[in-house]
């Protein structure tokens, strides 16, 4: 259940023998650890994709280069076509099959089928359960959404820190323990120096400095809340980024007032 630790090693790779062009792209790909249980899939185009690793010097274009490529993806990812993970998009979990795999930039990418989604949602954790037996049971949310009594105190507080004000703010409405909003405000031009402030409101209006501890990453925009687990807390989708690089991320309370990363996804770097 949901309070219970699991476990789920993805699987070895194969490790079959690589000659030629394959093995010179097994020698420059590095690919996600079989200790990750949780990725970000993200829709790009009209596909949905899971960054599953990385390659540094590209891949030609050409038809035995493609192939491989994929001889190189099927001997060193661990996470193989046909694959069934759980995808969180919303309160509910549905299924996600592995249908292919790609490059985008730098990235290595499985492409994803899914049961069900929510087409509105950019960005949403899936989950890695170990068997397949165990990918289909899918969970739903079991815990009741708090209640908030003063929806015009909540909003009144997010409202003055945007009167008057140039900077640009992110906001998610949910169940964070004690409180109902989370308020992300950032300069709008941004530099390496740029720092961003984060605020926790309670139902009541009143205000208390958040934390989202997010690897390196200084900047975060809101995306959307939802509730892996059932506990009746929400995690949130971010976006988080530097001058240099982006990547969506899922983060969750790991205290009253701080947010933790639980799952990275796709990656982009701007250099």
């Amino acid at each position: 259940d949901s309070m219970t630790m699991l476990l789920a090693l993805l699987p070895a790779p194969k490790r079959s023998k690589l000659e030629g062009e394959a093995a010179a792209l097994a020698d420059r790909a590095v690919f996600t650890p079989r200790s990750q249980r949780w990725f970000v899939a993200r829709m790009i185009d009209s596909a949905l994709l899971l960054d599953i690793g990385r390659i540094d010097g590209g891949v030609g274009g050409s038809e035995s280069s493609q192939a491989a490529f994929a001889e190189m993806v099927e001997s060193r990812s661990p996470l193989q076509l046909g694959a069934t993970l759980t995808a969180h998009a919303g309160d509910a979990a549905s299924e996600a099959r592995i249908t292919g795999f790609r490059l985008v930039g730098r990235r290595i990418v499985a492409e994803l089928q899914m049961t069900a989604t929510d087409s509105a949602l950019r960005a949403f954790p899936v989950e890695w359960r170990g068997a397949s037996s165990a990918a289909t049971q899918v969970r739903t949310s079991t815990s009741p959404r708090c209640s908030t009594t003063d929806v015009d105190a909540v909003e009144r507080a997010i409202a003055n820190y945007a009167a008057g004000s140039d900077n640009v703010l992110t906001v998610l409405r949910g169940c964070f323990g004690d409180f109902r909003a989370l308020v992300v405000i950032r300069p709008r031009e941004i530099t390496p120096e740029t720092t961003e402030r984060v605020v926790l409101v309670r139902q009541n209006g009143t205000t208390r400095s958040g934390k989202l501890r997010d690897l390196s990453y200084p900047l975060h925009e809101l995306q959307h809340v939802l509730d892996v687990n059932g506990d009746g807390t929400n995690e949130i989708v971010v976006r988080s980024f530097r001058p240099a690089m982006e990547t969506w991320a899922a983060l969750r309370m790991t205290d009253s007032i701080t947010f933790t990363r639980f799952a990275s996804g796709f990656t982009i770097e701007k250099r």
